[in-house]
């Protein structure tokens, strides 16, 4: 029987499954409109939907709201075959072709060394092996300690109004005396068996362990100051020593571990770290080696003339070699980077033949691009990707500026204009005072504990206190929050707007009984300095949405558009953006 049962639930899964794809597969082929033949489909109308977070409920007009989503997707075909078209265009713009030329290079060169260098590199285990053997002393886990310690730091002497030189002399030897008699006291008491973490948090200067204990960790020979390092390394673990002078001040060191020299074994994490070295130092030797190939076959041409002449009269523009008869260097170009050429170089008087070096130099990335052409790597799928990417971002960015009015800034006066017409919708505070208050069944008592808020009682102390019902109410109720007018009420609003912030109206009475009121905050209403930067961006997309209107209206009319409604009216929105709608009872 629970065989016979699990069958049945896999057929209905099954079948399930079978419908949705059905259903995705007749909406990817429900084709309900086409803009000069580029088709709109069913299963695009539902993606904009979901995206546009649209609920459907009993009430939505489904035929408006189809016809509103497929105009939209109109709309976005339309730009599409825009962007296409300029994507097209840009193929014969030379300043454009120059620079996406430029942004294809990095991605050109990557490839090409992944193709000509790393492809070529291959390390076996014997290689391995054979290096680990033969630097045996380079895998090495050097002799370490652990250690702690607390640092008395000498403090500056006060050598003010003292002018002889051995006086001074004098102050200084007492300061370090006293720096030496106190790293000794410290010394002694941690000799005893003081706790030693107290002694640190209480004597030691170095700010950046002494809430550690001190601790310094481990560390090899060398890497301490000389005294420290000489003084550490010759204890004994669980010496306490000192103090040891350095130029930090005086040290009382604890010694908690002794490492010995330990040779590495060639384990899997060595070995991938040495496999990483010597793949990285072949991948070199084959860079060079490229390198070195491509410079065989350069021939420069050089401008002589621009090359003889003082660096001062030249002109930027004037080009100063050509490689291989293809690429141009400018002198530009040259002087960005030959500055830095003659320091590393350290030339003082450079000759036209240090010029001509320098320029063979910088010749490589022109190289290596007429390289990367020779060798194919612009034909590379990866590199047509990023073509076809760059090119159509750059189509889309000229798109969206005919779409746009660029020219347009808003002036002072439209600014002010558009913030009175929209100041009581927009800018005006509409919930702008924070109030708390106190109900009384009578005037009375609301003007004793008035008097006793104005000598200075804490006015939720009171409320929690006098405000009628349970605490859990009067924990709540007291404190209004910001609100507007028509919450509180005119007469209300009018008595708390009266009020300067922090201060308590009289009592006061409404058809709950007396009340104190005090104003905790005051929200003012948004100037037009405060908020010109938004109008400024709401008055260009006003512009901006004025000539998208104009623009999408010229192409529609110039597009060929066919809706077929019969597939339209077919069309049913997916089950996920519903909403069902369960009636009252009668």
């Amino acid at each position: 029987m629970r065989t016979i049962k699990l069958t049945l639930i896999a057929i209905l899964l099954l079948t399930t499954a079978c419908i949705f794809k059905h259903e995705q597969i007749d909406k990817d082929s429900m084709i309900l409109a086409s803009v000069d033949g580029k088709s709109i489909s069913g299963a695009q109308l539902d993606s904009i939907a979901e995206s546009s977070n649209i609920i459907i409920s009993d009430t939505t007009n489904i035929e408006s709201l189809k016809a509103a989503l497929l105009d939209s997707l109109i709309d976005l075909a339309l730009i599409d075959i825009r962007i296409d078209s300029m994507a097209a265009e840009l193929e014969y713009d030379r300043e454009f072709l120059d620079k996406r030329t430029n942004d294809l290079v990095n991605v050109v060169l990557k490839i090409m060394y992944q193709g000509e260098i790393v492809a070529n590199v291959s390390i076996d285990s014997s290689e391995i092996v054979e290096y680990y053997q033969q630097n045996l002393d380079k895998f090495i886990d050097p002799e370490q300690v652990k250690a702690a310690h607390i640092l008395i730091k000498i403090p500056p002497p006060d050598t003010a109004g003292l002018n002889s030189e051995d006086k001074k002399k004098k102050a200084i030897d007492i300061n370090i005396e006293e720096t030496i008699a106190r790293a000794k006291a410290v010394y002694e008491r941690a000799k005893k068996g003081e706790n030693w973490d107290s002694l640190v948090v209480k004597y030691s200067q170095d700010r950046s362990n002494n809430q550690k204990g001190g601790d310094l960790g481990y560390f090899p020979r060398g890497r301490m100051v000389p005294a420290f390092d000489s003084a550490s390394f010759a204890a004994n673990i669980g010496d306490i020593i000192g103090p040891v002078k350095t130029s930090f001040g005086y040290h009382i060191i604890r010694i908690d571990d002794h490492k010995s020299e330990v040779q590495l074994e060639l384990d899997k994490k060595l070995f991938d770290k040495i496999k990483t070295q010597l793949s990285r130092a072949k991948e070199k030797e084959l860079t060079d080696k490229f390198v070195d190939s491509l410079k065989t076959n350069f021939t420069p041409i050089y401008n002589e003339e621009i090359l003889n002449k003082p660096d001062s009269s030249l002109d930027p523009n004037e080009w100063v070699m050509i490689v291989n008869e293809k690429d141009t260097v400018f002198e530009n170009e040259m002087q960005n980077k030959y500055p830095k050429y003659l320091r590393m170089n350290q030339i003082t008087e450079p000759t036209i033949n240090d010029k001509k070096n320098f320029l063979q130099e910088i010749a490589i990335n022109p190289l290596l691009r007429a390289a990367g052409k020779s060798l194919g790597y612009y034909d590379d799928p990866k590199v047509i990707q990023v073509k076809d990417e760059v090119t159509r971002k750059e189509a889309s960015l000229r798109v969206k500026h005919i779409l746009r009015n660029l020219e347009y800034q808003p002036s002072e006066e439209e600014m002010e204009q558009y913030y009175k017409e929209n100041f009581e919708k927009r800018y005006r505070e509409k919930k702008p005072l924070h109030v708390q208050h106190i109900i009384f069944k009578d005037s009375s008592t609301a003007l004793i504990i008035r008097d006793s808020l104005e000598a200075g009682a804490d006015f939720k102390t009171m409320a929690l206190k006098y405000y009628p019902g349970e605490p859990e109410i009067r924990e709540v109720a007291y404190d209004l929050g910001y609100i507007s007018e028509q919450e509180l009420g005119e007469e209300f609003f009018s008595i708390v707007n009266s009020l300067d912030k922090g201060s308590i109206s009289l009592p006061f009475k409404t058809e709950w009984g007396y009340h104190i009121a005090k104003l905790v905050d005051r929200k003012s209403d948004k100037k037009l300095n405060q908020v010109k930067p938004g109008i400024k961006r709401a008055l260009i997309e006003q512009a901006d949405s004025i000539v998208k209107r104009q623009v999408m209206e010229q192409w529609r009319a110039n597009a060929e558009i066919v809706i077929d409604t019969k597939t339209l009216n077919k069309y049913k929105f997916p089950e996920t953006i519903r909403v069902v709608e369960i009636a009252p009872k009668g």
